[in-house]
């Protein structure tokens, strides 16, 4: 009874491990990110920030735009004591065809 579980176990683990090679070489080739700070005052009440995804990505437009706290502005933020509160975007242009 032993050693069927501990086969069902190695099959498992060999299954799991051919999966970890599936994903990465079906996506083509890597479409650019571009990443941008925009500037916001007093905990973000304050500031008005724009970008133009157009100035990125001028002939294909993005893919995706995504804008948030990360580490480093979180960072930022906390050492100014919220005063300069940035958030950062990652525009992700489309691929060419």
């Amino acid at each position: 009874m032993a050693k069927s579980g501990a086969g069902w176990l190695v099959a498992g683990a060999c299954s799991l491990a051919m999966l970890g090679c599936t994903g990465s070489s079906a996506r083509g080739p890597a479409s650019p990110i571009h990443d941008h700070w925009l500037s916001g005052y007093v905990l973000g009440i304050w500031g008005k920030s724009e970008l133009d995804v157009r100035d990125d990505c001028p002939n294909t437009g993005a893919a995706s735009v995504r804008v948030g706290a990360t580490w480093a502005t979180l960072a930022v933020s906390v050492v100014t004591l919220g005063i300069y509160t940035p958030r950062e975007v990652r525009v992700r242009c489309r691929v060419p065809r």
